[in-house]
């Protein structure tokens, strides 16, 4: 049996025709691949953005809390200054345990476990004027203000997901 010229000639057209096919088929599928990979991109870029404008937002929010409360702060203090009663004492026990109660929620933030660290004997009991408390009470509302805004952008930001 003689194999002549045609026959090769017909298996590389087959061949070609193949390898043409197989190249155009992974071609399809990589483009495919690559406009899911662009949606995706595209989804996560937009959703990023809406989070740092809701990220900004409560931030801008809790610097106007902090303002309103520097002014309040300054408001007190000066109507505070003609009270005969500013510097009683508030009683040992709760100002041991306010005191107590900010340097935890301090630690949260910051280490304070080393505070009296260089000290050798015990702290020295702190005192808490009735005017002070006052004025504490509105920096916690201000700052208890600020983190509901930031859980209000939390919950925004879980409602869009």
């Amino acid at each position: 049996m003689k194999i002549d010229k045609s026959f090769w000639l017909f298996l590389m057209i087959v061949g070609l025709g193949w390898w043409a096919v197989t190249e155009y088929e992974s071609n399809s599928l990589l483009k495919v691949d690559n406009s899911n990979k662009s949606k995706i991109i595209a989804s996560q870029s937009l959703q990023f953005n809406r989070f740092n404008q809701i990220a900004t937002s409560a931030y801008r929010y809790g610097i106007q809390a902090e303002v309103k409360s520097q002014e309040r702060v300054i408001e007190y203090r000066t109507i505070l200054k003609k009270e005969p009663t500013c510097d009683l004492l508030v009683p040992q026990p709760i100002a041991d345990r306010l005191l107590k109660y900010t340097d935890s929620l301090r630690s949260m933030y910051t280490d304070t476990g080393n505070a009296h660290a260089t000290s050798t004997s015990a702290a020295p009991s702190r005192t808490l004027t009735y005017c002070q408390a006052v004025i504490w009470v509105d920096y916690l509302l201000a700052a208890l203000d600020k983190a509901n805004g930031q859980l209000k952008g939390i919950r925004q930001i879980n409602t869009e997901k």
